[in-house]
């Protein structure tokens, strides 16, 4: 049973795969630090784009290999279609032979460990994104713009659109009506419906989790979920 969250930046996938971990799934979370080649590759992409995206593609193999768990609702706090939104953008028309190449690896990923049973796509506009991650400080975002953001948002949806076209079951959560980070809570009526569709019990965990949670008069009811 395998989830994977989708989205801009900005948009919660972190806190809401960290709520996750505490209602008893099992949270795969991808650690940019790791890639030796990502810094060089903004600074001199003709040498490192190729490698800083297929360590991505590596790394993914890594993650569900190793820390993948049967018995266990297994969240990826970063999408396969996410990342592969990523790399479309940093090749653009740039050494089309690397992009291959990391897409292939992509797809023998697929191919091997199965496409994942729901996506979770967080949505948001590009312009709300930028707020957010204005407002949070980190250092590798210091230089996005706008427009990026808005390629991002665009490729995202594209390969949603053919992610449904293929079959796969797409959650839409509009977090602009829902900022995670603000009503953590949500989490609790998002991880049950999950944790229902796989006919996996997690009340105990919800019930303590929500408490916690309604002692900080976070609660929102579970009204802006779309299929």
């Amino acid at each position: 049973m395998r989830v994977e969250l989708a989205g801009g930046l900005g948009i919660g996938k972190s806190t809401l795969c960290r709520a996750l971990e505490r209602m008893g799934f099992n949270c795969i979370y991808e650690n940019l630090d790791n890639n030796l080649f990502l810094q060089d590759a903004f600074i001199d992409p003709a040498k490192f784009r190729f490698p800083s995206q297929m360590w991505f593609a590596l790394t993914k193999f890594h993650e569900l290999n190793k820390f993948y768990t049967q018995d266990r609702i297994n969240v990826l706090d970063q999408a396969i279609l996410n990342v592969l939104a990523y790399t479309n953008l940093f090749f653009g028309d740039e050494d089309p032979e690397g992009l291959r190449l990391v897409q292939d690896t992509f797809a023998h990923l697929e191919h091997t460990m199965g496409k994942p049973d729901l996506i979770i796509h967080l949505e948001c506009s590009p312009e709300v994104q930028m707020q957010r991650i204005s407002g949070r400080g980190r250092s590798h975002e210091k230089a996005i713009e706008l427009d990026y953001l808005i390629s991002l948002h665009d490729e995202i949806n594209r390969l949603m659109d053919v992610a449904r076209a293929e079959g796969q079951e797409v959650l839409v959560i509009d977090t602009e009506a829902v900022d995670i980070d603000e009503h953590k809570i949500f989490a609790a009526d998002l991880a049950r419906q999950v944790a229902d569709k796989f006919d996996i019990n997690i009340e105990h965990y919800v019930d303590q989790f929500t408490s916690e949670q309604k002692l900080q008069k976070s609660e929102l009811p579970l009204d802006n979920v779309a299929a």
